[in-house]
């Protein structure tokens, strides 16, 4: 089976035809906490057009400190007003490649439900899920640095 297809298996498992089932509705959300994102890591975050959300192993669960990076998305969101955002899901090559390819989506969809409840339109993100292909270091494919989601944006 190709990747293609295994993909397209498993977007449709967890979200519905292609990934793109409605989010419930959801109530308003609360006031942007303070973060403790420098103005530094934020004029990063700007200039590269990501932000990476780093995950425990096995696991689609934030970490403790995922709260800033989130918030960072949330706040760039508000100030550069993008036409869309993608929270796009990765997993080390620690067990299946369909395993990894659900947990990547998993991961995906647990920033994307963190990004909703500060604020952002559900409608606006969009998911995507690359399981362990596309490792951040190709020389160790189940190191740490590949259990990420990435979060993009597009202003036109």
């Amino acid at each position: 089976m190709s990747n293609h297809s295994l993909h397209s298996i498993a977007l449709t498992i967890l979200f519905g035809v292609a990934g793109c089932a409605q989010s419930p509705a959801l109530p308003p959300p609360p006031p942007p906490a303070v973060s403790n994102v420098s103005v530094g890591q934020e004029a990063v975050a700007a200039v590269r057009n990501n932000i990476e959300v780093k995950f425990a192993n096995g696991s689609d669960r934030l970490a403790p400190d995922a709260g800033n990076q989130l918030d960072l998305a949330a706040r760039l969101f508000r100030d550069v007003r993008p036409v869309s955002m993608f929270s796009t899901g990765y997993s080390d090559a620690t067990g299946s490649e369909y395993d990894n390819l659900i947990l990547s989506a998993k991961r995906a969809r647990t920033v994307k439900m963190a990004l909703i409840a500060r604020g952002i339109p559900a409608d606006q993100i969009m998911l995507r899920a690359f399981g362990q292909s596309d490792p951040v270091d190709k020389a160790n494919a189940a190191d740490a640095a590949n259990r990420r989601v990435l979060v993009t944006w597009d202003l036109m």
